[in-house]
């Protein structure tokens, strides 16, 4: 077996005998961009709710096979580009299809515009997958250097997928590995982006079975990769076993009650239903769940309206919360020389001398483009498209992320929707909050893989950072999770509350100290190793 770089016209073919290969000169684009779609769309059995690691394996497999097939096209970088922006828009598609649902929750308004919202994001998201395999095509090679390769090109396409343009992390592949489980917990050393570069590298090397030539040589990559799955699961083991088991009223932190009213998103906007959500929310004030909480959580956007302009709401609240704490979402208007500016807030309530007082309030940073805010806004508006949530204007985005004080508790760090989803997103919490407060309205997606992808990326936040998670979703999971991403506390469906005593934080983890310098430890080695392999042959 070669490890040459060499023109397309003079470059030996790939040494692969997969069938797959063949998608090389002169085989029509259509069948090798319907392959990498379909190979994209199996990936998603990889992440939430299926965790169904093998399938990602198959898929990442067949997307090496459809590079080598490019490497033997003439154009093999436009090749390359087309095989990897199908097998992203495949992936993209089958695991992002539910954000249409969002358009239905107001159907006269926004329904026309939901084919072209299912499709572009995904079109967009795969460009960074084309330009990945655009990037490896110019440095491919026949041999088990190229999977290293693939590793470093892709693991800095989806670094840059998380934060160019606002960004956006979702199904990291690192995300593959069941957060709680043991091979989750490498993630709290080198974070996601470190897991993903690995997960992508190890999970590729099955593709040496089918190479010729080099005797035994050809399975040291599939050595080292399952030696390198086995140091991940004992580290994981060892980390669960120190840990203990679960105890959702061990510890000395506050009793928490995080949860939800049951109502779908289309509900909530109906203004028939606004009594009922409110008789709702107030009765799960008196459950037994709630009445022995130190704490109550509530979700974003939990009531249709503005909370802290219904003084009637707010009296009624105050009857009935006693000396507990209340944090919920909820639209907060200022006033900011005569104009209204709307900010998606977390506010936090108790009562004192008889009155219910706001004792803090985080408005969100991290706003969701054509959610919360339009891009590009006088263009969009020509053609009569809004964001999603819209009073009089567009949502305005919130200072710099930093502690959240609650009564009763230590400090937070206050996530609102999917600012949970952002590694290192409130870098001024470390070594300050001892756990993560997060608030979300998952039932914009219905009851699809939305809620639970989210789900899992929030489990992972308390993997990476060190500390317990507390999550009240409408339409999702709302959760208590310990500081290795295992749930204490869950509750999914209709009316109710997970609750459970805060968990314990034992301190930063090393990702929350050094941040991403072990992703870069491994793209600069990974780099430096097919350096070497080449030179070496």
């Amino acid at each position: 077996m070669t490890d040459t770089l060499m023109p397309p016209s003079q470059a030996a073919e790939p040494d692969t005998s997969h069938p797959i290969a063949i998608l090389g000169p002169n085989k029509p684009a259509w069948l090798s961009g319907l392959g990498a779609m379909l190979l994209g769309a199996l990936a998603v059995l990889g992440h939430a709710p299926f965790h169904i690691w093998p399938a990602y394996m198959v898929s990442i497999c067949g997307l090496i096979f459809l590079l080598d097939g490019a490497f033997q096209n003439k154009k093999r970088l436009r090749s390359a580009f087309w095989r990897g922006w199908s097998w992203g828009f495949g992936y993209f598609l089958a695991g992002m299809f539910w954000v249409g649902n969002a358009f239905l929750v107001d159907p006269e308004k926004f329904a026309v515009l939901m084919p072209f919202a299912v499709t572009a994001l995904p079109a967009a998201m795969g460009v960074y997958w084309g330009l990945a395999a655009v990037a490896a095509q110019r440095f491919w090679r026949a041999g088990p250097s190229r999977l290293l390769i693939f590793a470093v090109c892709f693991g800095i396409s989806e670094f840059a997928r998380s934060h160019l343009f606002t960004g956006l992390p979702w199904n990291l592949p690192a995300y593959i590995w069941k957060p709680g489980e043991p091979i989750s917990q490498v993630a709290g050393v080198i974070g996601p982006y470190g897991l993903s570069v690995l997960t992508l590298w190890a999970l590729a090397t099955p593709v040496v079975l089918l190479a010729k030539g080099e005797g035994l040589k050809r399975y040291l990559s599939l050595i080292a990769a399952g030696g390198l799955a086995l140091g991940a699961c004992a580290y994981g083991l060892l980390q669960l076993r120190a840990a203990g088991p679960i105890d959702p009223m061990a510890g000395k932190g506050p009793v928490i009650a995080a949860g939800q009213a049951g109502f779908s998103q289309k509900e909530v906007w109906d203004p028939a239903n606004t009594v009922r959500i409110v008789e709702t929310y107030l009765g799960l004030l008196e459950t037994s769940d709630s009445q022995k909480a130190d704490i109550v959580v509530w979700p974003e956007g939990a009531f249709p309206f503005i909370l802290l302009e219904e003084p009637f709401v707010l009296e009624q609240i105050q009857a009935r919360l006693g000396a507990r704490t209340l944090a919920v979402g909820s639209i907060r208007r200022d006033l900011l020389a005569g104009q209204a500016l709307f900010s998606n807030s977390l506010l936090v309530f108790d009562v004192e001398n008889g009155g219910l007082t706001t004792r803090a309030v985080y408005d969100k940073h991290h706003l969701v483009p054509f959610g919360e805010y339009l891009p590009l806004r006088s263009l969009f508006q020509l053609f009569g498209i809004a964001s999603l949530v819209s009073y009089d204007g567009e949502m305005s985005p919130g200072p710099e992320p930093t502690t959240l004080s609650l009564p009763k508790a230590p400090l937070a760090d206050p996530r609102i929707c999917y600012e949970i989803v952002f590694p290192r997103f409130n870098k001024q919490a470390t070594g300050k909050a001892a756990w993560i407060l997060n608030v979300s309205i998952d039932a914009w997606y219905g009851d699809l893989l939305g809620p639970d992808q989210h789900y899992a990326q929030a489990r992972y936040r308390a993997i990476e950072t060190g500390l317990p998670v507390v999550r009240s979703a409408s339409g999702g999971w709302s959760a208590i999770v310990d500081r290795l991403g295992r749930p204490v506390a869950e509750h999914r469906a209709g009316a109710g509350y997970a609750t459970a005593r805060l968990p314990d934080f034992h301190g930063p983890t090393p990702y929350a100290r050094f941040g991403e310098l072990g992703f870069g430890i491994l793209i600069l080695g990974f780099g430096l190793m097919a350096v070497w392999r080449h030179k070496r042959h």
